[in-house]
């Protein structure tokens, strides 16, 4: 997978492969997505702590869909052997270069899930244009 480039949000990574597993999901389904990517987790071998940490950071991405990306979105879990990847699409848009990677300001009400991602995720890739947004976090089975 290849990093976000300095000049945007376009990190150009392929589509999820088809035997990947899919959920759309809307506000009353963040149970389901937890679970999607637990069960993926778990079943890509990484360890209890890391399925934790990885169940948290797609769940703030989901949350993330509905606030900010059209009330709704597609989560979509595979492994590949080395790593678990959780990617969550939706139809909004990010402009701002340095979301996630900068600590948000405790004051503000919003803004901490892709920071959270960023922290317990191995990678966090995002590819995102005015049709729609793909935000995608891989965790390796080994911690890196």
């Amino acid at each position: 997978m290849q990093a976000i480039r300095e000049d945007g949000l376009r990190a150009g990574f392929p589509l999820a492969p088809l035997h990947a597993e899919r959920l759309d999901f809307g506000l009353d389904d963040l149970h389901d997505v937890r679970s999607l990517v637990a069960t993926g987790a778990e079943a890509g071998g990484l360890p209890p702590r890391r399925v934790s940490d990885l169940v948290v950071a797609a769940s703030e991405l989901a949350a993330n869909s509905i606030l900010h990306g059209g009330g709704r979105g597609l989560a979509t879990v595979w492994e590949d052997g080395e790593a678990v990847f959780v990617e969550v699409a939706d139809a909004g848009t990010i402009v701002d270069p340095t979301v996630g990677k900068v600590c948000p300001d405790p004051a503000t009400e919003y803004g901490r899930g892709l920071y959270i991602a960023n922290q317990l995720c191995d990678q966090v890739a995002i590819d995102s244009s005015p049709s729609g947004t793909r935000i995608r976090l891989r965790m390796g089975t080994e911690a890196d």
